[in-house]
């Protein structure tokens, strides 16, 4: 009898001890997109840096979509209570930073704004930048308009190279025509190139700069869309449709018909590369870098859409100081390249971009990018708060409108200028203090230039 009450108390003893343990250790939430190399990379973050602070429990809470991500953390924000940390897209970090719904991370993440512009990707100190702060640590993220995802069987099929990059927008039309299949009536049934995903507006902004046009005033601080060079691109993706006929409507949106086998190249962000590798392990993607589209040149491309993690301005006490070491260690060389092994993009700090993980590992697709970005041919198209409003309710929904043959160019450039425009006024109505917007259309100044 004596002998099981002592086991008893001793697994009593124990219990208790470990809950002890437990109620001891600091909790954070993370919320990030419901988006597999995302939660892969912060599942892996999370092990690594529990494992260094092991008094510190991160409970990660994926969102099922960015918009619920989005409306769950402005809600949050009105609260003034939800997660520690939560993932947004850069364009949103003015959106928040201006009324202070989030925390600044200097100094207590990095040392100055000046030590992020030495050190990072340019794209954060022009994006994160406000009020000589810092608002946000960058994962790592490929830029969106890169290149062409490309299915290789169907390239093989058809005898064409997987190049590491398009020559011209007349061999990627060449290479979109002879991967386009039709039946007997002439219909397509598998499209050569896709142009239907909703970031796609990014490759017509970067096809405009290519001929060296401007779709944005720096003086006037207003978009400027009804330009020739404007035209030229917009005519270009019109043709996708009606003249060369490699999509249609008819066809699934980008991403169903890559994964159905109905789209053998796209206009897609390069990340779905390795998210294809996970959830369709049986299917063979890769990716080309675009052509310019002036032929001769090199193709300009920008990284207004980057993965952030956020502060809110409502954490506090020993919940901010665990907060703030899960970023140092984010933001830190060792824990990018955890999250890199599940989520091949390009980590923040640019000294990793010579590691041998972009030449032999699996970044290796994302070499031709980062000797492009060395060359010149990085650009930072914004910060224009709001900008994922512009991008998927206006910019997108007028050039789909265009493809559905609703709109012809010219009435779409017009609708996208002045809908543009009007949500700008909007902008600066509810947010009177934001800082101007200045593209530097020729080239990164030189104490931000990629070397």
């Amino acid at each position: 009898m004596k002998s099981s009450r002592y086991v008893l108390l001793m697994v009593l003893f124990v219990v208790l001890s470990m809950s002890a343990i437990a109620l001891g250790k600091t909790q954070i939430t993370i919320w990030c997109l419901s988006f597999d190399p995302h939660i892969n990379g912060y599942t892996a973050v999370n092990k690594a840096f529990m494992e260094l602070n092991p008094d510190i429990e991160v409970i990660l809470e994926p969102q099922p979509g960015q918009a619920e991500l989005g409306a769950k953390m402005r809600a949050a924000l009105a609260a003034g209570g939800g997660a520690e940390l939560f993932s947004g897209v850069g364009p949103q970090i003015l959106e928040w930073a201006v009324p202070g719904s989030i925390q600044p991370l200097t100094p207590d993440v990095f040392p100055s704004v000046d030590w992020v512009k030495e050190n990072l990707s340019p794209e954060y100190y022009l994006q994160c930048n406000l009020n000589d702060q810092i608002w946000a640590v960058g994962i790592p993220d490929p830029p969106g308009d890169t290149g062409i995802l490309v299915n290789v069987d169907h390239l093989n099929e058809a005898g064409l190279a997987v190049e590491k990059a398009f020559v011209d927008t007349d061999q990627l039309i060449d290479y979109a025509k002879k991967l386009a299949q039709y039946d007997s009536n002439g219909d397509l049934v598998r499209a050569g190139l896709s142009f239907q995903e909703s970031n796609d507006p990014n490759y017509f902004l970067s096809y405009i700069a290519d001929q060296g046009g401007k779709f944005w005033d720096n003086d006037k601080q207003a978009f400027t869309f009804q330009t020739p060079e404007a035209k030229n691109a917009l005519q270009f993706f019109h043709d996708l449709f009606f003249v060369h006929k490699v999509d249609s409507i008819n066809m699934p949106t980008t991403g169903d018909a890559l994964v159905q086998n109905l789209a053998s190249m796209a206009f897609m962000w390069p990340e779905y590369l390795p998210f294809t590798e996970i959830t369709y392990p049986d299917m063979k993607f890769d990716f080309i870098m675009k052509p310019a589209f002036v032929k001769g040149q090199k193709p300009l491309f920008s990284h207004t859409d980057t993965w952030d993690l956020l502060m809110p301005s409502y954490v506090a006490g020993e919940k901010k100081e665990a907060a703030v070491k899960y970023l140092q260690y984010l933001a830190s060389a060792e824990g990018q390249l955890v999250f890199l092994e599940e989520n091949p993009g390009l980590p923040t700090p640019r000294s990793l971009w010579d590691n041998d993980y972009f030449k032999t590992g699996k970044g290796a697709y994302l070499e031709p990018v980062i000797d492009a970005m060395k060359e010149g041919s990085f650009r930072y198209w914004g910060p224009f708060p709001e900008q994922d409003t512009l991008l998927y309710n206006i910019w997108w929904p007028s050039i789909d409108a265009m493809i559905h043959g609703e709109l012809t160019v010219d009435q779409t450039l017009e609708q996208m200028e002045v809908n543009s425009n009007q949500q700008v006024a909007t902008m600066k109505e509810k947010y009177p203090n934001v800082p101007a917007t200045f593209i530097y259309w020729d080239g990164l100044p030189e104490d931000l230039a990629i070397k």
